[in-house]
């Protein structure tokens, strides 16, 4: 079959197009041909610093397509023909944290398109629990770009964030998968959402998507004082963050009394200095992203079949140009997710 995979780090020359075996489906499993695949800026860094396990991996890890095979063992009600998504996250069912019904916990748990091979390929196979119904109307390519970007804003804003309709939210990288996902979300309940990026057409986009407020962060040397100047002098109750040390002070700053703050990406640096004293006299709740568990991607997929959440496509190419793909990522001149289509 044909697969772009890595069997050693680099730039984006590194990847290779060509072909491999098929893969064999393992009791459980199901196999699927696929239609799309989805990038994350996770395959940068995989890329850039090398894959886990045996070389070559296979990347891609958001994925959807249509079942051609179940396995005789698979406990499913999945059928062949059916169109599905995957979910990344692989749990092993039988540590005492899976056990317990705390799947997100995990001590075995492996990532397709990281530990395991993912969707840049003709055909992949995947536990049958990870495999989830798509609506008729859904394109393949509006599926892939949903698993990752929309279980990590559903676990950033629902979940830690606990996002309410009478909340003011602050949403930094509108343009990021993440990002623009937790628009969705925040709208979704009722939340005012109030969100940031590095070019007012990506602003424009976002309010397309939902977004009460935009600010251009290249212009705006004092976020948080513009963010309080849109509450009333309040601050935001919410604020999601995907970027890391560079806005890490000013968002605690945007945030009122009481106020959450969930972080899940650092793509501008891991490491700040802390002005304690931003803690000291306001109640800040400040939080990871956390593990992710099988039930809230199960209850993600509702609203996607119910037609509340959509994926957000930014741009397409096909399978032999994902080193384009990724130069584009890197560029950061897209707005949402950058898929790949078979």
């Amino acid at each position: 079959m044909k697969a772009v995979y890595l069997d050693q780090p680099g730039g984006p020359e590194a990847l290779n197009y060509g072909d491999l075996p098929e893969p064999e489906i393992a009791p459980g499993e199901v196999m699927l041909r696929v239609h799309a695949s989805a990038l994350n800026r996770a395959d940068l860094n995989l890329r850039s610093r090398g894959q886990r396990g045996g070389a070559p991996r296979i990347l891609g890890m958001d994925v959807a397509g249509e079942i051609i095979a179940i396995s005789p063992e698979a406990r499913t009600n999945l059928q062949v023909g059916d169109r599905v998504l995957l979910e990344n996250r692989v749990k092993c069912e039988i540590c005492d944290s899976c056990v317990q019904g705390l799947d997100q916990y995990c001590a075995n748990q492996q990532r397709i398109g990281v530990d395991l091979d993912g969707g840049h390929a003709e055909y992949i196979t995947a536990p049958a629990v990870n495999a989830y119904r798509i609506p008729d109307a859904m394109s393949f390519a509006e599926a892939a770009a949903l698993p990752l970007a929309g279980h990590t804003a559903w676990q950033c804003m629902v979940v830690q964030g606990q996002v309410r309709s009478w909340d003011d939210v602050l949403i930094h990288a509108a343009g990021s998968g993440v990002g623009s996902m937790a628009i969705q979300i925040a709208k979704m309940v009722g939340a005012r959402v109030i969100t940031t990026a590095g070019s007012d057409w990506k602003l424009e986009r976002a309010k397309e998507w939902g977004a009460d407020a935009g600010i251009n962060y290249r212009e705006t040397p004092n976020l948080s004082e513009t963010v309080r100047e849109l509450t009333d002098g309040k601050g935001v109750d919410l604020v999601f963050d995907v970027v890391g040390a560079d806005v890490w002070e000013e968002s605690m700053l945007c945030l009122k009394p009481g106020g959450r703050l969930v972080i899940t990406g650092v793509t501008s640096g891991a490491r700040t200095n802390m002005d304690l004293s931003i803690l000291q006299g306001r109640p800040l709740h400040l939080m990871g992203s956390g593990g992710r568990t099988r039930r809230s991607f199960g209850d993600l997929m509702k609203l996607v079949n119910q037609g509340e959440l959509r994926g957000i496509v930014g741009q397409t190419f096909p399978l032999p140009d994902v080193a384009e793909a990724h130069r584009v990522m890197e560029s950061r001149d897209f707005y949402g997710k950058l898929v790949i289509e078979n």
